[in-house]
């Protein structure tokens, strides 16, 4: 058995080593867009125009669906020098101290783009991050999820709801597409199986990065991706 199917049979990152514990970690765990070529630092389009953008990565795989279209062939494979940061207590106490230092440090908002690698893994969590939306008035957030309101899976399904239900009653703060999520709005789908919607301007290199286009947390369209 290869590496890569090992991670998979036991349903974890490729890059057991590079998995950090979040309250033993001597940066932040929420990292500057600046520091991601592909997200950059200051959004200038948009409704978050002006609001400096942040990131969180969690470990891919361990958090994720299993029925995720691309579980098998994460791009987090192509990731060995990401710092990933394990699920849980650990993790959720950090980010509660980093989420009040960025609320104080910017009045006027901010942005976490969640979640790089990794997913939400569990309906606590997809809470957990409602409730930060209420306690942090600051907070803004998007991202893309593997977790469908209609997968089989019934687990799966619950945190698909929840997450569909945290955007519903928090609009223009929690923009979380799903991801293949087909011609269900607000969705992300791979490009080649041709369902309406805008092809990502970065990936088309249109714009700089993420923070120089702003469509996907601002239009209800679907955006499609250039399978990775």
């Amino acid at each position: 058995m290869t590496k890569t199917q090992t991670a998979i049979k036991e349903k974890r990152t490729l890059f057991p080593k590079s998995v950090k514990n979040a309250l033993a970690n001597k940066s932040n765990i929420l990292k500057s867009g600046e520091q991601n070529q592909k997200l950059g630092g200051f959004i200038v389009k948009g409704i978050w125009r002006g609001l400096p953008l942040y990131s969180l990565t969690i470990e891919e795989r361990s958090t994720c669906p299993t029925t995720c279209a691309h579980f098998t062939d994460c791009y987090g494979n192509n990731m060995p020098f990401a710092h990933r940061f394990d699920k849980g207590e650990d993790l959720e106490k950090r980010l509660d101290l980093e989420l009040a230092e960025l609320n104080y440090k910017h009045p006027f908002g901010f942005v976490i783009r969640l979640h790089v690698l990794g997913d939400f893994y569990s309906v606590e969590y997809v809470k957990k991050w409602e409730n930060w939306l209420k306690k942090y008035p600051n907070l803004k957030i998007f991202g893309y999820t593997g977790y469908k309101p209609t997968d089989e899976i019934k687990a799966y399904a619950e945190i698909g709801l929840e997450i569909l239900r945290v955007r519903l009653e928090n609009p223009r703060r929690f923009q979380v597409r799903i991801s293949d999520g087909g011609d269900a709005e607000f969705s992300a789908n791979p490009i080649d199986e041709g369902f309406k919607g805008f092809t990502c301007p970065e990936q088309l290199k249109k714009v700089d990065n993420c923070a120089s286009c702003g469509l996907c947390w601002t239009t209800k369209q679907n955006v499609n991706f250039i399978t990775h």
